[in-house]
């Protein structure tokens, strides 16, 4: 089965568990080819994987929005979004392998979202473009896969757009050569970042032979970064 937001629309999770997608289920657990809004119930847990191709191999994110549309989350529970246990090259949100994705906005929740091979936290995969991140608020964790940012973009030309975090607690780990916050390996790439003093606490840490914690991976680019005097960042 196959769950999509339909354009326009909210949807609130309240205890769901959608991680038993086997094989010829090619798409992410949740899925939005329109402008959409995730509400997180407060004190709810949730859990969002994506399925498997014939193959085996998870192209998607846990949860994927259309390029050109935007998801918002927000709310006060928990979700927890990866591309798949097995063979994964997805997002935790937002793209997959060869598969772009739009922007996103995280308003409130307590969000962790790691990312397959090649993929970022929260962002793009593989040789796949993905839109603007935003976040104003809530407790999130993003931990990029093997050359891709934690948030950001991921690996071998692969592009998102400006990153802005003006709230909350943030926590970007980058994989091998990804940035923390910023963009992947190889030739990836992203717009400008910008951490305001609204932040309570942004603690980014860049993979090994990763040049930046905040701004480019290795032989990658990035936009220009601007960190806030007093802004509450630690890079490592």
């Amino acid at each position: 089965m196959k769950i999509s937001i339909a354009d326009g629309a909210t949807v609130t999770l309240d205890g769901v568990n959608i991680t038993n997608l086997g094989n010829n289920c090619d798409w992410a657990g949740i899925n939005c080819p329109g402008d959409a809004t995730i509400i997180l119930k407060d004190c709810s847990t949730n859990t969002v994987c994506a399925g498997r191709d014939s193959y085996g191999d998870s192209n998607y994110p846990g949860i994927w929005i259309a390029p050109d549309k935007k998801l918002t989350i927000k709310g006060g529970g928990q979700l927890t979004a990866y591309s798949n246990n097995t063979n994964p090259y997805g997002a935790g949100i937002g793209g997959g392998y060869e598969i772009a994705c739009g922007d996103i906005e995280i308003q409130g929740g307590d969000i962790n979202a790691t990312g397959g091979e090649w993929a970022a936290g929260i962002g793009c995969g593989y040789v796949a473009d993905c839109g603007t991140i935003t976040i104003t608020g809530g407790t999130v964790t993003a931990t990029g896969g093997f050359g891709a940012a934690g948030i950001g973009s991921g690996y071998d030309e692969a592009s998102c757009g400006a990153i802005t975090i003006s709230g909350g607690t943030v926590t970007a780990n980058g994989g091998d050569g990804g940035a923390g916050i910023g963009s992947g390996y190889a030739e990836a790439s992203c717009g400008a970042i910008t951490i305001t003093t609204g932040v309570t606490q942004v603690t980014a840490t860049k993979g090994e032979d990763a040049p930046n914690s905040i701004g480019a991976g290795n032989g990658s680019s990035c936009g220009t970064v601007t960190i806030e005097p007093g802004a509450n960042v630690t890079q490592n």
